[in-house]
């Protein structure tokens, strides 16, 4: 009877031991997340943000025929159609009014483009880039998140 209650005894104490380094563990978490937050200036909002679904919305336009550049060796036509992807319902408006500026803009920087600047690995991804990017300087303000090229042909 006694080595019983011996034995409980001794149960007891690696419970305790076990509560005491999973607090300890609990803390040392939550001060090295705090660490990380006053760190990096992040506040809870940004990695809240993150986390939120956000609204997507896509306007298609329409085809697009260019003179790729070709310097003077031929002629190589490229035949695209793409998508603008933006995050504001507010912006689709001002994206559909300004429509014909926007196809200007796109249509002078594909013009400036070799067919092997396209088709390299990677090229699609920049022309992508050039063309977000001039979008928004053009707008004033960064309206499109993405392009989506729906159609692309070098003939």
């Amino acid at each position: 009877m006694a080595q019983q209650l011996e034995d409980v005894k001794e149960k007891k104490k690696p419970n305790k031991l076990i509560i005491i380094i999973i607090i300890m563990s609990f803390i040392i978490l939550i001060g090295a997340i705090s660490m990380v937050f006053i760190a990096t200036d992040i506040t809870l909002s940004d990695v809240i943000s993150k986390f939120q679904k956000h609204e997507e919305y896509v306007i298609p336009l329409d085809s697009f025929v260019v003179n790729l550049d070709t310097e003077g060796k031929g002629s190589t036509y490229l035949k695209t159609q793409m998508s603008l992807l933006y995050t504001e319902e507010d912006y689709g408006k001002v994206l559909e009014n300004k429509t014909s500026q926007i196809r200007d803009l796109i249509i002078k920087d594909l013009m400036d483009y070799k067919p092997d600047d396209l088709l390299v690995e990677g090229g699609l991804a920049a022309a992508k880039v050039k063309i977000r990017t001039s979008i928004n300087v053009a707008l004033g303000e960064d309206m499109v998140k993405e392009i989506f090229f729906t159609d692309f042909l070098i003939q």
